[in-house]
């Protein structure tokens, strides 16, 4: 890795659509932003935050996520995720996750998202002896 990951910063920013509600079996359970999806962006928002910090032939491979909910965005909300590196202990990456509406920069989701950083030849090996 590249020095100065520990400042790494990944936002993601979307509005919320009816696709992203959450449902269940195509069944809509609630018109609000889903913790899948939340869960979805999060671990976007924090390969944003480590990947200009690969070297060549480095990757990475997601290995934790915990997200807690705090408040509903309903359908056209607008939500930012950011990821933000908070720990670096050898090869693991640990990014702190936290999602505001930002018309009223009220708090959705707090969390954490970690991340193993190998080389790439390693990571296509553990990809070729994944469970089938």
């Amino acid at each position: 890795m590249k020095t100065g990951i520990e400042h790494g910063v990944g936002v993601v920013e979307v509005t919320v659509t009816p696709e992203m509600t959450a449902k269940l079996d195509d069944r809509l359970i609630h018109p609000v932003y889903s913790t899948f999806w939340l869960a979805y962006h999060a671990e976007v928002a924090a390969r944003r935050a480590i990947e200009p910090y690969f070297e060549e032939g480095e990757n990475a491979v997601g290995s934790s996520i915990s997200i807690e909910h705090k408040a509903m965005a309903g359908i056209g909300a607008e939500v930012r995720v950011t990821a933000r590196v908070s720990s670096v202990k050898g090869r693991y990456i640990l990014c702190t996750i936290e999602a505001l509406a930002t018309k009223t920069n009220t708090l959705l989701a707090e969390g954490t998202q970690g991340q193993v950083c190998m080389s790439s030849e390693a990571l296509a090996t553990k990809c070729e002896q994944a469970v089938a």
